[in-house]
């Protein structure tokens, strides 16, 4: 399997200030200016741990929640967000980065904080929808006119063919778009009348055809960077809410065509308190008002305005006109649990790391 070094070029399309700036392990902070107040004003900070491609997000539902919270509380917060791949990020944070919020790109992360006991292990329990305030999908990402006629997922096993997208060594992020390539497979080949250990066949030998010769970086904004920045390869394939932004972005016009696959796995996104961490910094209450904040209208409509998937389904039915018709599939519907899954998939020795050595 081919690697290359991560980017730690910025590149910014100024019309939507989508910063895909070197994603490497290295984390970038989203951060809000403080409000005017004299010297006397006291600021709480408040600070917020997320996976890699979520910076446009958190440029706008920052702020709106120092405002909401100014307008409620009559008390001014600076919300400063950083941004890493989420396993890494969830290592950290266990091993003592000081996250009073986690937000991240899969449960199996935030469990990682809980079991370091910064946070209980019903952290899921504690907010609606099991802790997750949206989704999203993996869709494609190709150059105008679509050269290399990429229509669906077997146009990723083609050997010509050139794609791009995460390490799913690195972080919880490339895992769903890994997963989703794996299960699509096996959805394929029951369709075909396969037996299940024949599905379960076709898919590691397709999923080994599309990793071995992709071109990775350790979080999905490097690959977007490089798509882009460098014009490598045929095709990003990866979270629809990243490549939505890319193909909408007006300094981007012409430049490129989204392709959605036949299906995709659904990618749950999930937000916790880091308890200890925020009561020891005295930001327990504003902690807890920050990630309800996400599922209030308000925090809703944010998240799909940046092509998000939200948890509110009037919401997400208003917004529906952003995202193209996908044929969608859970997590449950195909894998047992995020620990087998880390065992089988992404353990030393594992499938993955047996795809490298072809």
């Amino acid at each position: 399997m081919k690697k290359r070094t991560p980017l730690h070029t910025a590149l910014a399309l100024a019309s939507s200030a989508l910063l895909l700036a070197g994603a490497g392990c290295e984390e970038k902070k989203t951060t809000t200016a403080a409000p005017e107040g004299g010297a006397t004003a006291q600021v709480t900070k408040l600070a917020v741990s997320s996976y890699d491609p979520t910076r446009e997000l958190y440029q706008e539902l920052n702020p709106a929640f120092e405002r909401w919270y100014k307008q409620t509380t009559g008390k001014d917060v600076d919300v400063e967000t950083d941004h890493g791949p989420s396993g890494k990020q969830a290592r950290d944070i266990a091993a003592g980065k000081e996250t009073d919020v986690a937000a991240l790109s899969v449960d199996f992360d935030v469990d990682t904080i809980a079991k370091a006991g910064l946070l209980p292990a019903s952290w899921r329990e504690r907010l609606p929808n099991g802790s997750v305030p949206y989704t999203s999908a993996v869709i494609f990402l190709v150059r105008a006119g679509n050269p290399k006629q990429v229509k669906g997922w077997e146009d990723l096993a083609r050997p010509e063919v050139v794609s791009l997208c995460p390490d799913p060594k690195t972080g919880g992020g490339a895992r769903w778009i890994y997963l989703s390539t794996w299960a699509h497979a096996v959805r394929k080949a029951k369709a075909e009348g396969k037996t299940d250990a024949e599905a379960e066949a076709a898919a590691r030998e397709f999923t080994t055809k599309v990793y071995d010769d992709a071109l990775l970086d350790p979080a999905m904004r490097g690959s977007s960077t490089r798509f882009i920045a460098q014009r490598t390869g045929d095709v990003l394939f990866g979270w629809e809410n990243e490549i939505l932004q890319i193909a909408n972005d007006p300094s981007t016009t012409g430049q490129f065509e989204v392709v959605v696959p036949s299906d995709s796995i659904t990618i749950e996104v999930p937000l916790a308190v880091v308890d200890k961490v925020a009561e020891r910094h005295g930001v327990k209450e504003i902690a807890e008002a920050y990630v309800k904040f996400h599922f209030s209208d308000e925090g809703q409509e944010l998240i799909a305005r940046r092509y998000n998937r939200p948890y509110n389904e009037a919401i997400a039915k208003k917004h529906a006109e952003k995202l193209r018709p996908l044929t969608l599939f859970r997590f449950k519907d195909h894998f047992s649990d995020w620990p087998t899954v880390m065992n089988v998939h992404f353990g030393q020795g594992a499938e993955l790391d047996k795809m490298r050595k072809k």
